[in-house]
């Protein structure tokens, strides 16, 4: 229910305070659905606060693949809008050159140079 919640706060489009700050909150959820859709949701709702793209660089190491997915995606849909993801995405990538998380790092940064 909570990440269904999550999902349709993303397609209802309101990127009040309220609403992103419950988002923040639904990216550190126990369950990987809820975290997945809150990653989702953000990039849908174009806020590309330091605050939001912070958190999602946070599940870009998410233990849940569906959930690094998500964040990665959302990073790139909210680089289109904010020049200071790409630079971001980029650091990202050169400090986890190790991780096994690079590939949604890679994910991200293809995220945002690919055309939708």
């Amino acid at each position: 229910l909570r990440g269904s919640a999550a999902s349709a706060l993303g397609k209802l489009g309101n990127s009040s305070q309220l609403v992103i700050d419950a988002l923040l909150q639904c990216l550190a959820d126990e369950d990987s659905f809820v975290r997945g859709s809150a990653a989702s949701a953000l990039g849908q709702l174009g806020n590309s606060s330091q605050a939001v793209i912070n958190s999602l660089f946070q599940r870009l190491a998410d233990e849940d693949v569906s959930v690094r997915g998500n964040a990665a995606y959302a990073l790139g849909q909210l680089g289109k809008q904010s020049s200071a993801v790409l630079p971001a995405v980029v650091q990202w990538l050169a400090q986890h050159p190790d991780s096994k998380y690079l590939g949604a790092g890679i994910d991200a940064l293809w995220a945002l140079v690919a055309d939708d």
